[in-house]
């Protein structure tokens, strides 16, 4: 991916034959209706292929279709990234037995039933060990050696990594009790854990995984000469801080809720990352196991796709990748169908101009943000799994942050989330907390549970006269008690800060997002119909969006802007405001892609 803002696609190749016709006659489609590249996903047969039909993987033939694909991507100005292995997680019937994933006392039994390798290997695919970055360098140079480095070295791209799939029960690695003994003092027993030892061991997970996987992840693709785009969603982790670790932060909508995307959001913000890509419109009325087909299946409706981008604009999402497209001639049962033959062939060019334009907008300048909520992850470890009505396909644990609410009353102020691990960084100067170059106003603190050395970093931002807003009393988490805990929380509590100036102050609740590039802003608000959607969508929902005006009040640091808010039926709003001449001008939306009427 590049400063190009059109959309992509993920381009599932199942595996079996591959021929340069339908390539070409498929990119020549994508071309002409507006989309700006292609992921490439090696993914499972279908029932009707033959073991001996079709390259293998990472054969000299596999090899020879992705250098095809990648120079006829280029012919057409379109990107084309790798996903870095068939299917998810990273898996393969040639990763070693010692290399493969591990839980407490033993190798995990998980293994991956439908990789590209399941045509042709009646052997399932080992997943990798995602806690030993031995294992994840020697799978990152098998890969290199079988044309992933000639792939990176003759086009830019970007190397994909899904979705944590690895299964987190009782996951482990080698030495880990051992090194948890020496950590904690004690030998951990998943069967009979209390509250504050299950806190010890998601500690200790996430850091390995960050410092074994994330972290070395993004080195590998740097010197093999790719950028980064990563999915941390569903990582044991602090999944915060790994998506800083990325060149890319990729969000995931519906199947995440819009809401989601602020953790990708945020890092990308306080790291100097301009995109912020989302897997877009998966399985947006629901999903179902294979071989049974999902809800409205080759009916989607533009207007209800709208719905989704619009929301996780105001979230923070700054590119889209279409979820997805299947190689030629081939069912795709699980999600919106990127074809000519989708319900949604009439409407992918405008729809994907809109998608484009609004995706140039918010990557222009900076994020604006004047309030920075520190992100209470130790709430989340020490609580165990979701209740039953909160499950979703994707996320069975508090610690998976799905759930993670911004309060009403915060959003005037565009809040950003902001993990501990970077509090080691974080100055204050005449007054104010800045990261990174960037000004974290003030800092709200809304945890039951906080780290010892997290407490003892708030105390001293404290003394120096930071803006810290501290709303409940804190309590310290896991086994290992500090004698002084209980006085730096007791001093912590008298932390309150004025609340800062809003970005956009309006009658209700309001989910947008604001760019800043030189004294311009771009401020894009999702239409209120659209707050708060949450998976499986409602077949024909974007009928709710009812013509709506609102009257509001948008902040610069030295003056106001009264805003008359008049959303059509499906639609939000778009303004571009400059400081210095105080003209405010609504961009109209529906020239580039029309409303449609409900």
């Amino acid at each position: 991916m590049d400063t190009d803002a059109r959309p992509y696609v993920r381009w599932w190749w199942f595996s079996g034959p591959i021929n340069t016709k339908d390539i070409n006659e498929q990119l020549d489609w994508l071309q002409e209706h507006g989309f700006g590249g292609v992921e490439l996903a090696w993914v499972y047969p279908q029932p009707e292929s033959k073991p001996d039909e079709g390259p293998r993987f990472l054969d000299d033939a596999f090899q020879a279709c992705i250098a095809y694909t990648q120079q006829a991507c280029a012919q057409r100005n379109l990107g084309c990234d790798l996903t870095f292995g068939t299917l998810w997680p990273f898996c393969g019937t040639f990763i070693p037995q010692q290399y493969r994933s591990k839980r407490i006392g033993g190798f995990s039994n998980q293994t991956v039933n439908r990789s590209w390798e399941s045509r042709y290997d009646k052997h399932e695919a080992g997943v990798l060990d995602h806690l030993d970055e031995q294992a994840l360098r020697w799978y990152a140079q098998y890969l290199a050696d079988h044309g992933f480095r000639r792939f990176a070295q003759q086009h830019a791209c970007a190397f994909f990594c899904d979705s944590w799939e690895v299964d987190p029960h009782n996951l482990g690695f080698s030495g880990f009790q051992e090194q948890f003994v020496a950590q904690f003092g004690y030998a951990y027993d998943p069967h009979n854990a209390t509250a504050d030892q299950r806190f010890d061991y998601r500690h200790l997970i996430s850091n390995r995984v960050l410092d074994h996987f994330y972290r070395p992840y993004s080195e590998i693709c740097h010197q093999l000469g790719a950028a980064s785009r990563v999915q941390c969603h569903g990582a044991p982790t602090d999944i915060l801080a790994a998506y800083a670790l990325s060149d890319i932060p990729e969000s995931e909508t519906l199947l995440f809720d819009p809401k989601f995307a602020l953790l990708a959001a945020s890092a990308a913000t306080f790291h100097q990352k301009p995109m912020v890509s989302s897997e877009s419109f998966s399985c947006i009325y629901g999903w179902v196991p294979s071989p049974a087909s999902p809800p409205y299946l080759k009916q989607e409706r533009v207007e209800d796709l709208r719905c989704v981008a619009d929301a996780q604009f105001a979230w923070g999402v700054n590119r889209v990748v279409w979820h997805g497209m299947p190689s030629k001639q081939q069912s795709f049962y699980a999600t919106v169908e990127v074809s000519p033959d989708s319900s949604l062939a009439p409407d992918f060019t405008s729809f994907n101009a809109y998608l484009q334009a609004i995706s140039q907008v918010l990557m222009q300048g900076q994020t604006v943000s004047r309030l920075t909520i520190l992100l209470p992850l130790e709430d989340q470890w020490m609580d165990d799994e979701l209740p039953e009505h909160l499950r979703k396909p994707s996320s069975q644990y508090w610690w998976e942050l799905q759930e993670l609410d911004i309060p009403d009353e915060l959003l005037p102020y565009r809040p950003l989330w902001f993990s501990s691990q970077w509090l080691s960084e974080v100055t204050v100067l005449d007054g104010k907390l800045w990261y990174q170059g960037c000004d974290l106003g003030v800092l709200y603190c809304p945890a039951k549970f906080l780290l010892f050395s997290t407490v003892q970093r708030l105390a001293e931002l404290a003394e120096l006269g930071a803006p810290l807003l501290v709303p409940t009393e804190l309590k310290e988490p896991g086994t290992i008690k500090h004698a002084g805990y209980a006085k730096l929380a007791k001093q912590l509590s008298n932390a309150s800060a004025k609340y800062p100036r809003p970005v956009l102050q309006s009658e209700i609740p309001l989910d947008f997002w604001c760019r800043q590039q030189d004294d311009t802003y771009h401020l894009f608000i999702a239409h209120p119909q659209m707050r708060n959607l949450r998976y499986p969508l409602a077949y024909g929902y974007a009928s709710q969006m009812q013509p709506y005006v609102i009257q509001a009040t948008f902040f610069s640091p030295t003056r106001s802007y009264p805003l008359q808010l008049d959303f059509p039926s499906n639609g939000s709003l778009l303004f571009a405001i400059h400081e210095g001449t105080g003209e405010v001008r609504k961009v109209e939306l529906t020239q580039i892609h029309a409303v449609k009427a409900t």
